[in-house]
C-alpha cells in the first residue's frame, strides 16, 4: 500500500520541485492501494510543491444541455476522475467559470491563475491552461498518456487550427455566480477530438523533453508545458491533420479538415 511518503518522493524523483505549478491529468485506479485514499495523493502533491507551488486540476464536466442545465461552479462535480473531484473541494481551491472545461487551482495564485476564464476560450489563448504554460508550469500525466494532456488543445490555438464544432453545434449554457445570479455563455470549438493526441509524444521524446517514473502499476510523464505547446505549433506547421483522428463519424475531425482543405493546407 503507497503512503504519502512514498508519493511525495516519488514526485521529487520525477522532477516536480517546491514552486512549481503544475497540472495533473491523473488515474487514481492506476496507482493500486494508497493508504489514506485520494486525499493522501493531493496532500502529496501539495507537500512536493510546497507553500508557493501551485496544483492545477482539470474538474473538466463536458456540460450538456440536458444534463447540467446550470453550471455551478462550487457544486457541479467534475467528470475527470476522484482526484480533481476530490481537489474541486480541497479548502482553499478555486473553480474557474467555463461551463465544460473549468480547472480548480490549490495555492497562492489560484485567484490568478484562474481569473476571467468567461474572457477566453476553454481552451485557448489567455485560459488558464495556458497563463499556467506561460509561467514555466509543467504539466504531469499520473496514469494516464497523451489523449488526456489538454495543453495540447492549446498549442492548437496558437497554430491557428479552423476547428469546426461537435454535431449539436455551439450552445449556450447557464453558469452560476459566486453571488447566486446567472449568466448565459456560449461554448466554443476549443476543446475538441483529443484521440488523436498520442501523436504529440514523439517530437517531444525526440527532443528528450519527457521525464519518465514507472511507480508500481502507474506511468507517469512530466514536461514544461510550453514545451508542449511549441512542438505542437510546430507539428502542424510541417502536418497540420497530425491531430486529428481518422474516424469518418468524428464531426469535430472531419469538419476542421474540410476547413484545412477549404484554407488550401490540406489536398
Amino acid at each position: 500500500m503507497l503512503t504519502q511518503d512514498d508519493l511525495v518522493t516519488a514526485l521529487k524523483t520525477l522532477g516536480l520541485a517546491e514552486g512549481d505549478s503544475v497540472i495533473v491529468h491523473s488515474s487514481y485506479k492506476s496507482l493500486g492501494e494508497v493508504e489514506g485514499g485520494p486525499e493522501t495523493v493531493i496532500r502529496a502533491l501539495l507537500a512536493a510543491l510546497g507553500p508557493k507551488g501551485n496544483l492545477m486540476l482539470p474538474t473538466f464536466n463536458y456540460a450538456s444541455a440536458d444534463k447540467d442545465p446550470v453550471f455551478d461552479p462550487l457544486r457541479t462535480p467534475g467528470r475527470t476522475g476522484i482526484l480533481t473531484e476530490v481537489g474541486r473541494q480541497w479548502p482553499g481551491a478555486i473553480r474557474s467559470l467555463i461551463p465544460t472545461h473549468s480547472v480548480a487551482v490549490i495555492g497562492p495564485d489560484a485567484e490568478e491563475l484562474t481569473r476571467d476564464h468567461l474572457k477566453f476560450r476553454a481552451a485557448g489563448v489567455g485560459s488558464p491552461i495556458d497563463r499556467l504554460a506561460r509561467r514555466n508550469g509543467k504539466v504531469l500525466l499520473l496514469g494516464v498518456g497523451h489523449i488526456s494532456n489538454t495543453t495540447i488543445h492549446i498549442g492548437e490555438e496558437y497554430a491557428k487550427v479552423p476547428k469546426a464544432p461537435w454535431a449539436f453545434g455551439l450552445p449556450t449554457y447557464t453558469i452560476r455566480l459566486p453571488d447566486g445570479s446567472t449568466i448565459r455563455h456560449p461554448i466554443d470549438t476549443s476543446s475538441s477530438c483529443s484521440t488523436a493526441f498520442g501523436a504529440a509524444e514523439y517530437p517531444l521524446r525526440r527532443k528528450k523533453l519527457i521525464r519518465d517514473l514507472r511507480f508500481g502499476t502507474s506511468k507517469w510523464q512530466l514536461m514544461l508545458g510550453q514545451d508542449v505547446i511549441d512542438c505542437v505549433c510546430e507539428m502542424i506547421r510541417e502536418h497540420p491533420d497530425i491531430l486529428l483522428c481518422t474516424f469518418p463519424g468524428c464531426v469535430p475531425c472531419t469538419g476542421t479538415r474540410k476547413n484545412l482543405r477549404g484554407m488550401g493546407k490540406l489536398q
